[in-house]
């Protein structure tokens, strides 16, 4: 049976995104917690949502492979993960 992603809240996705790059050691811990940061600061501010692969990708923390293939693993496209 195939996952409906419209049925995973945004929080899931950005949860699960920075959970498979540290699982993978793409990155730390300390890496996802800046990039969370950064996420949050930019929605009090009400700064254009960015989301956490773009955020670890723009830092130079993971590479556009590394971030294809985690949305790959999480079975959604780029442009579909909120």
């Amino acid at each position: 049976m195939e996952k409906d992603n419209k049925k995973i809240s945004p929080s899931m996705m950005t949860f699960r995104f920075g959970r498979i790059a540290f699982n993978r050691k793409y990155v730390t811990l300390e890496q996802v917690q800046r990039a969370l940061a950064e996420q949050m600061e930019d929605n009090v501010t009400q700064k254009p949502h960015r989301l956490l692969g773009d955020i670890l990708r723009e830092n130079n923390w993971i590479t556009e492979e590394q971030l294809e293939s985690i949305l790959d693993e999480m079975g959604v496209g780029k442009q579909v993960v909120g």
